[in-house]
This record gives C-alpha cells, sequence and structure tokens, in this order.
C-alpha cells in the first residue's frame, strides 16, 4: 500500500509541533507537474519558484536532475492522476495510522493535504461523504492556495491561506476581494510591518495558519529556487515600500 502523508519530514512542521502543545501536524507532498494538480502555476508565476524543490527536495546529485523525494513526489502524483479511488483509500489509512499516533502522544491531528499542490479537495467525494473533511470531521485541515473562487466556508474543519504573486496584474488585483489572511513570499530576510495596509506577521515560526489571526499578512521568507525568482512570485523590497 502507498504511504502518502509524511511525517516528521519537514523541518518548518516539525519545529512547530516542538512549539505546539495542542496540535500535531503532518503534510502530504505531491508534484506540481501540470495544472490539474497547480491550477494557476502558471498565472500566479510560482511554478519555477515552487517549495517542491526547497530542503531536501532540492538536492542532487550531480548531473542528477532527480532523488528519492522527487521520485516519490511523483509516484504518488501519477497515482493520483491515474487511480483516484486507490490514492483516496491509500489517503484514508494514512489519516487512521495518524490519528492513532496523536491519540497516543495526547495531541489533537492537524493535516495540510496540499503541501506541495493545490487540489481543490472539497470538490471529491469519498466512501459516501462530500469529501475527506467529512469523513474526519475532528482532524483540523488546513491549505494554502491560489485558487480565489474556492467555496469552503462552509467546511467548519478546513482552514485555507491565500497565496499572493505580482506575476501578474490580474492576479494580484484578486487581493482585493480574498476574504482569508494572505501569505506574501518576501525576498528579504527582515519582514516588513506592513504590507498592503495589513500587519504582517511571521508565518515561518511555525506551519499551523489555522492558528493565525484573522486579517493579516502571513509573511514567508523566500525558500530554495524561489531566492532567485524574478516573476513577481517573491515580494522584493523595492516593491514593499511603494506598496505600504
Amino acid at each position: 500500500m502507498y504511504k502518502l502523508i509524511s511525517v516528521n519530514s519537514n523541518p518548518k512542521l516539525d519545529k512547530g509541533n516542538k512549539l505546539q502543545e495542542t496540535y500535531w501536524n503532518v503534510v502530504m507532498h505531491l508534484s506540481p507537474i501540470n495544472t490539474k494538480i497547480c491550477p494557476y502555476q502558471d498565472i500566479a508565476g510560482c511554478k519555477t519558484a515552487c517549495l517542491n524543490t526547497s530542503g531536501r527536495g532540492g538536492i542532487f546529485k550531480k548531473g542528477e536532475t532527480s532523488n528519492v523525494i522527487q521520485d516519490a513526489r511523483q509516484r504518488k502524483t501519477e497515482l493520483y492522476l491515474n487511480d483516484r479511488e486507490t490514492f483516496m483509500a491509500a489517503l484514508i489509512k494514512d489519516i487512521h495510522t495518524f490519528v492513532r499516533a496523536c491519540d497516543r502522544k495526547g495531541k489533537k491531528p492537524a493535516i495540510r493535504l496540499n503541501g506541495t499542490s493545490d487540489i481543490q479537495w472539497e470538490t471529491i467525494k469519498v466512501e459516501g461523504h462530500d469529501n475527506i473533511f467529512a469523513m474526519f470531521p475532528q482532524i483540523q485541515f488546513y491549505d494554502y492556495t491560489k485558487i480565489p473562487t474556492r467555496k469552503v466556508d462552509h467546511i467548519p474543519n478546513y482552514h485555507l491561506t491565500w497565496s499572493y504573486s505580482e506575476a501578474s496584474p490580474t492576479y494580484s488585483e484578486l487581493i482585493k476581494k480574498i476574504k482569508y489572511n494572505i501569505a506574501v513570499v518576501f525576498r528579504d530576510k527582515d519582514l516588513p510591518v506592513m504590507f498592503k495596509g495589513f500587519k504582517v506577521i511571521d508565518g515561518d515560526t511555525h506551519d499551523m495558519r489555522f492558528l493565525d489571526e484573522p486579517n493579516v499578512i502571513v509573511g514567508l521568507k523566500a525558500k530554495g529556487k524561489a531566492k532567485k525568482d524574478t516573476s513577481g512570485f517573491v515580494i522584493n523590497n523595492n516593491i514593499i515600500a511603494r506598496a505600504i
């Protein structure tokens, strides 16, 4: 059986889990190979700077273009695209295993399904339920998304943070309509105090976005290939000065 959810494999999540006494969170990483996995990857300009290549996922041996982490993400993604039933069965099995582990630790489970994807899980029915969130109401799910039209307000255990980009004027203008907190990737290590009229909080202290206060910008520092991004996905200091 496939193993889809990664436990203790993400440094940021691991750091947050050590600081957080109530929740234990895990993430699922897929390969953002096309718009079926990440519908807005071209419009938002995040394809090249994707976190898929950050950390150990971006470490390749000389002359190679992949590694065991990327190969595993590719296999999981192909399973999702080609055999959805088997994929969802494996996901459900992993979630049950994680819930039992949380019970043993005395912690509440929190799951981020879109670690390096942007799938609209709320639209996928599973085992007689409207979606995976309805099947596991005791679990806090959360994600970042670049899809501005997702309708999840009716799902009490699913939290979204919208991901900002200035790669396209059409996309960046959506910030005026988004109801969620907004994540912004900044190039400089020192985050601004304000951005676009919103207070900026440090989003790198932990990954549990559902714990953030409302109406804020979640500031994230550029990582991996994002450090060299020039598409508009990563915001530069001179742009920040004009935006405040």
